[in-house]
């Protein structure tokens, strides 16, 4: 028999199962600061970022360099919108966050608008699959129920020590389906459009682009498209001006 605190630890695992499946979608993941660093290892990291906790959020940068003469603020209208598609799971909010700012700083007409990049179509509806079947099986556990004796496969053994050991089976259930799941829903994607002009892609790349990289393609779009005049300068000379 299990205590109740055995008993309470079960059930809030099952809460938080019951969350987890029917919320995935609209919930953001903590950030991953450390998979941020590696992204970014080769910025200055007293610089830019943000300190404190999520409520808190308080900047730390310093003076913005868009606020200098070597950086007008452009303040053209009808600029198309910038959009980030990216890996929320892989702590890719952080960046969108910072880059955000560096765009509004500098194009203050400019849209800025960021979503999760969805995954295989395959990839969710298995993670959903496991996130039902995660529940059975907790559901299952925690009545003692055996349905594989109604499909005609007997009791197997590894739910006889399930039912015999409910309080860490529960648990390791609920780690490793979770596990799982966030493996299948992580795509790694760092997606930048610029209207419908594809900027770069980290799936093609591999990589996370730099602040100064991303505004120079932007000023160079910009350009092109005669939305701005080549002599508003480009973001990466006012960077390396201030250095």
């Amino acid at each position: 028999m299990m205590t109740k605190v055995g008993w309470m630890l079960v059930l809030a695992l099952f809460a938080l199962s019951l969350k987890d499946v029917f919320t995935r979608e609209h919930s953001e993941d903590a950030h991953d600061e450390e998979d941020f660093k590696k992204e970014f290892g080769d910025e200055d990291a007293d610089k830019g970022f943000s300190e404190g906790t999520e409520d808190e959020h308080i900047e730390v940068r310093e003076q913005s360099h868009f606020g200098k003469p070597q950086q007008p603020v452009i303040t053209t209208k009808d600029l198309p919108p910038i959009r980030f598609d990216f890996c929320v799971s892989c702590g890719y909010r952080q960046a969108f966050d910072q880059y955000s700012q560096f765009i509004h700083e500098k194009y203050p007409n400019m849209q800025v608008e960021g979503q999760n990049y969805p995954t295989a179509p395959w990839k969710s509806y298995l993670a959903q699959f496991l996130g039902i079947f995660k529940l059975a099986l907790i559901a299952s556990v925690i009545s003692g129920s055996n349905p594989f004796e109604r499909l005609g496969f007997g009791y197997p053994t590894i739910l006889q020590w399930a039912h015999n050991n409910k309080l860490s089976s529960c648990m390791m259930a609920f780690l490793l389906s979770n596990m799982v799941e966030s493996s299948l829903l992580s795509s790694g994607a760092f997606e930048v459009y610029l209207g419908k002009e594809l900027l770069w892609s980290k799936l093609e790349s591999g990589r996370v682009p730099a602040p100064a990289e991303l505004m120079q393609m932007i000023d160079s779009q910009l350009e092109l498209q005669g939305l701005i005049p080549s002599s508003t300068g480009s973001f990466s000379q006012g960077f390396e001006k201030v250095q």
